[in-house]
């Protein structure tokens, strides 16, 4: 799908992103009307047409270095006008819940926050590593060797109780 180059301009008028000025073109006037009519969605031929190239021809232009940047410019300019960022999203929750707000809507309140809290990643599990020295190794291979009753027994306290000394 292709924008027109008032739709390109209007993008641009409400974009946040910040302003970016071009270096003075150093391409010849077909060559800036087969780049602007490539960059309005226009095809090979349709873009030939325009700017006044035979479709044979136009191969050796698009192999200018100088055009080739210029389309990459362009590219990444509309790129950055239409990629909505991190940024922008929590900003629009934030502006959600301040509606809620205003107009004392406590659920979409804490729907806004849930959201918020989900992109943060505050939901996200909680991962705990646990390193066995020896002496816990050696506990762990014991525990794991008793049998089905002798653990009921731990489990239910009904055990001996062994003592020893607690090391730091």
């Amino acid at each position: 799908m292709g924008y027109t180059q008032e739709q390109i301009r209007l993008k641009a008028a409400h974009s946040k992103a910040p302003k970016k000025e071009r270096e003075p073109s150093v391409i010849s006037e077909k060559q800036q009307a087969y780049v602007d009519a490539i960059m309005t969605g226009a095809n090979v031929t349709t873009a030939c047409a325009v700017s006044g190239y035979h479709p044979t021809t136009v191969g050796n232009e698009m192999r200018n270095e100088r055009v080739q940047q210029i389309l990459a410019e362009a590219r990444k300019e509309v790129s950055d006008l239409t990629t909505i960022k991190r940024l922008d999203v929590l900003n629009m929750f934030m502006e959600a819940i301040s509606m809620a707000r205003t107009m004392a809507d406590p659920a979409n309140m804490i729907n806004g926050a849930d959201k918020i809290c989900k992109m943060m990643g505050y939901y996200a599990p909680e991962t705990k590593k646990i390193e066995l020295t020896m002496d816990q190794g050696r506990l762990h291979d014991k525990i794991r060797q008793l049998s089905d009753q002798e653990l009921m027994e731990l489990a239910s306290s009904t055990a001996k109780v062994v003592e020893g000394e607690v090391l730091s």
